[in-house]
């Protein structure tokens, strides 16, 4: 037929012969141009504009109103040590000074300044920051034609510049009297861990207000703003977060997490191409860096690039492979180490035991050594004639030279060690000779990694709050050869649908996760908040005791002591509440934790230690009201009248919304007879 396609009877015999023909393609040059890092620093800095370390000194009206303030304090220390001079030998210890005699110091002073001229200079010193003072804060450049309002004006520069020279005096003279102002309380760390603890139990203000003070106390680092940026993330507030980190990265343009979690708000925002050039620059500052490359192939996905993804995702796996084997060759380094050690301790003690045996048998004669010329006879089983080092030295040469005319032949492999020759491997069919053959060490099977690369991502976008990437990466996790439906896997589902609120699909998670692993204490301590979360404060306390009985601890256990011994209140179990409240202290000490410890100690009527607990609550956080009404009633029962209406009165000032406990503090202020100023 005129249609049909000629056959290839070349090809037709591959076909029939069931063989196929491999060719790998290299590249010199990429068809695809990948673009340079510096373009891409480029356009991310035409994005968001680098900020300057320092801010630009400008000469406003700030800047003069400092300037002569400083004028002044250094005219004020001249006047000073032109005093110390003159009259500096007339103050005597025990005299007591006249107002005569301070009237004549000060003429003396003054006529001295004004007949030496002095008085001309500092006036002189200061006019220039006057100047500056009429020109950039009232705007006067010009003369004035009206003579009643230059007389108005000067009235008013007057009274100004008297006020800024009482400021400048007080800043100097009482320098030395000011106490220094003391250090906070509390650094970056403690508020990050106030702000999640807040974020955890669902209050969101007080959370905000933590993150606010860390970038208050260090606005220029990144961190601070990158944290704050994650929990407007996690609260959906899109806008406030895309600012935050528009300031990290304004602070450091190589902020990794930054670059990523910035591309993915453009993600999400459908500025696909912001997004792409903030994931590639991402991996440009760290080339190695597993999660940037996972991110890139997880944005090329959303945006249906598949070229693209597939390229990211090799070469994050070949990044995870490399790290894989490296972990294996250090543990292997470090078993290797340990061996030595041991044969080395066994060596030396060997060595101990010979010397000791040696030291007993030192009046024997020594063992007599044979004479050259005698020949010795052989051992019994060996085939081998004697020969000497010389001969052997010489076979040896001859077995070089062979081995290299075999191994240019290719007919046989030789190995050559000490100077004899052992066949390896012959041609088939040929007859093996009985000669001693040295087994080569089993090879080293490849080193399969932890876990997937898409794992890598998944626990950091945890931590990150990028719920749409996350789920992203979780389809990617079930599908991958590496990964699969872990336990790991439906613990990280579990996580996610807990941060979304969903708390039936968390529960089937980690139901599914403790079928693979019964004791892995992230599944319970999932399970206890999801019971809580849902008001089964029973099966909660189980899941909770059983986490903390296991032997290695929660991934996060902050949160499981702080909901156990709230349990535990609830059914007044005030020394368990206790014990499991100090032990949330002991690990990461907060104004909830001492709270709770306040509150168990009170209940015991223990109150020594529940004001102590409770006095420790308050200074990590002063406006907690709960704080103050509990202060209220350790010292309604310990008879402080003043202390407990000041706590009472913080407490209602501070909104307590807990009408039991304002209840209980009425009762007992009715019961002492005082603690409320009103009656």
């Amino acid at each position: 037929m005129e249609g049909q396609a000629p056959v290839n009877v070349e090809g037709q015999q591959y076909v029939e012969a069931k063989s196929y023909v491999m060719l790998e393609i290299c590249l010199a040059h990429p068809l695809i141009p990948k673009r340079p890092a510096e373009e891409l620093a480029r356009r991310v800095a035409e994005y968001i504009p680098p900020r300057p370390l320092f801010p630009k000194r400008t000469d406003g009206a700030v800047r003069s109103v400092e300037d002569f303030q400083n004028q002044v304090a250094s005219v004020a220390n001249l006047i000073l040590d032109e005093f110390r001079d003159q009259f500096g030998d007339d103050f005597k210890p025990d005299d007591t000074e006249t107002s005569e005699a301070m009237e004549s110091r000060r003429q003396k002073l003054i006529y001295e300044l004004n007949s030496s001229g002095k008085y001309f200079a500092f006036k002189e010193q200061l006019k220039h920051a006057v100047v500056k003072i009429v020109r950039e804060k009232y705007l006067r450049t010009s003369t004035f034609e009206d003579r009643q309002e230059l007389q108005t004006f000067l009235s008013e520069l007057y009274v100004y510049l008297i006020d800024q020279m009482h400021v400048a005096l007080g800043k100097v003279l009482a320098l030395e009297d000011q106490p220094p102002i003391p250090e906070p309380l509390t650094d970056s760390a403690q508020l990050k861990h106030f702000a999640r603890e807040a974020e955890v139990n669902d209050n969101y203000e007080l959370a905000t207000k933590y993150y606010q003070e860390r970038i208050a106390r260090n606005k220029n680092d990144p961190s601070h703003w990158f944290d704050y940026g994650t929990f407007c993330l996690y609260i959906n507030d899109i806008t406030k977060a895309e600012e935050c980190f528009k300031e990290c990265i304004a602070i450091d343009q190589k902020h990794l997490h930054g670059l990523l979690l910035y591309g993915v708000v453009c993600t999400l925002q459908q500025r696909h191409e912001a997004a792409e050039t903030f994931f590639e620059a991402a991996t440009c500052v760290d080339p190695k860096s597993i999660l940037a490359w996972t991110m890139l192939g997880l944005f090329y996905d959303a945006v249906n690039n598949e070229i693209g993804a597939e390229m990211a995702y090799l070469e994050a796996n070949k990044l995870n492979q490399s790290k894989a084997v490296a972990i294996a060759r250090a543990s292997r380094e470090d078993e290797q180490a340990k061996e030595r050690e041991a044969r080395g301790q066994e060596a030396e003690e060997k060595g101990e035991a010979d010397g000791s045996h040696a030291g007993d048998q030192g009046g024997l004669a020594p063992p007599q050594q044979p004479h050259p010329d005698i020949k010795q006879p052989s051992p019994p089983g060996s085939d081998k004639p004697p020969t000497s080092a010389r001969s052997g030295g010489q076979r040896s040469m001859s077995d070089r030279r062979q081995s290299a005319t075999r191994r240019s032949d290719g007919s046989d492999k030789i190995q050559l060690e000490g100077g004899s020759h052992h066949k390896v491997g012959s041609q088939r069919g040929s007859p093996q000779p009985h000669e001693e053959t040295e087994e080569q060490p089993p090879r080293e099977p490849t080193p399969v990694p932890a876990c997937s690369i898409y794992m890598h991502a998944i626990e950091w976008l945890l931590e990150v709050k990028a719920i749409p990437f996350t789920e992203r990466a979780l389809a990617h996790e079930l599908l991958s050869p590496v990964g699969g439906p872990t336990s790991m896997y439906h613990i990280a589902f579990a996580r996610l649908k807990l941060q979304k609120k969903e708390t039936t699909d968390a529960e089937e998670s980690l139901n599914e996760a403790l079928q693979f692993d019964y004791q892995n204490p992230d599944a319970w301590a999932l399970m206890g908040h999801v019971k809580y979360m849902i008001g089964d404060t029973e099966n909660a306390k189980d899941c909770y005791e059983r986490t903390i009985s296991f032997l290695h601890d929660a991934s996060e256990m902050h949160s499981i002591y702080l909901r156990l011994a709230s349990i535990y209140l609830q059914d007044q179990r005030f020394q368990d509440a206790k014990n499991v409240f100090l032990m949330a202290c002991k690990k990461s000490a907060s104004c909830v934790s001492w709270l709770g410890v306040g509150i168990a100690c009170y209940r015991l009527n223990e109150l020594g230690e529940a004001e102590d607990a409770l006095s420790e609550a308050n200074i990590l956080n002063n406006a907690d009201p709960e704080v103050w009404a509990y202060l209220s009633l350790v010292c309604l029962k310990t008879g402080r009248q003043l202390e407990a209406e000041q706590a009472y009165k913080y407490a209602i000032k501070l909104n307590l919304q807990d009408t039991d406990l304002l209840n209980e503090i009425q009762s007992v202020q009715q019961q002492v007879g005082f603690g409320n100023p009103e009656f």
